[in-house]
């Protein structure tokens, strides 16, 4: 059983197909979540990078061997500096002032360090960092909504049909003793030559409310053409 184990440390061939197989899995896994969610990075983005820094990791460790150096990680090391400048580009701002892809990013160099881990051997340490990156996306998210869901401050992107909306909007607010500040507003002519505006902005309430409690106070009234919650 040792001599077993011993042989998937070491560079041989059953070793290099089980670091590239457990390379596929764990970050097919992590990399389907973002995939349903639509991310610019996703399951084959996520499979591909783990891949590529298991394979890194497995050059330096094979070079290391065959000239004696005593710097397997300079290669690796290489590997996760590049995977900043494809996590980056992940990165998007909306029109809503939106940022996005920041978990994506995170998951991109977070998958690198699981791969440079499995290409090292590493086992243990890789299954219980999969394991944890795992809860963190999936389990912990929903804790997250939970939190979100329920909270004293929103941020709301409102589209208004005509400008003088926006103060009856606003009126009500004030009514309902709910702050509203950090607006952002931008206008547009629509086909009628009337001018509609598109208003980012936060709203700070004295009680915890959901999303659907804003819906229905606010997104009937008169005007209101579109509501969307953001984070």
């Amino acid at each position: 059983m040792l001599e077993q184990i011993k042989i998937l440390r070491e560079l041989t061939l059953p070793a290099i197909l089980l670091r590239i197989f457990l390379s596929m899995i764990f970050s097919g896994i992590l990399g389907y979540e973002r995939e349903k969610k639509h991310r610019p990075a996703g399951f084959r983005t996520y499979i591909i990078v783990c891949l590529g820094s298991t394979l890194a990791m497995m050059t330096g460790l094979y070079i290391s061997a065959l000239t004696g150096s005593s710097d397997p990680a300079r290669i690796p090391a290489q590997a996760i500096s590049g995977i900043g400048f494809l996590g980056a580009g992940t990165i998007l701002v909306t029109r809503q002032n939106r940022v996005r892809g920041l978990t994506t990013a995170a998951g991109l160099w977070a998958v690198a360090c699981l791969g440079l881990s499995l290409g090292a051997g590493f086992y243990t340490g890789a299954l219980i960092f999969f394991t944890a990156i795992w809860a963190s996306i999936w389990i912990l998210r929903s804790v997250d909504n939970r939190l979100i869901d329920r909270s004293k401050t929103v941020h709301l992107f409102v589209e208004f049909s005509k400008t003088e909306y926006l103060s009856k909007f606003l009126s009500l607010a004030r009514e309902r003793n709910c702050i509203v500040n950090n607006l952002e507003i931008s206008r547009a002519e629509n086909d009628n030559k009337d001018t509609s505006i598109s208003v980012t902005m936060t709203m700070h309430f004295h009680e915890a409310v959901n999303y659907a409690q804003i819906i229905e106070s606010y997104g009937s009234l008169e005007g209101v053409v579109f509501i969307k919650k953001y984070d």
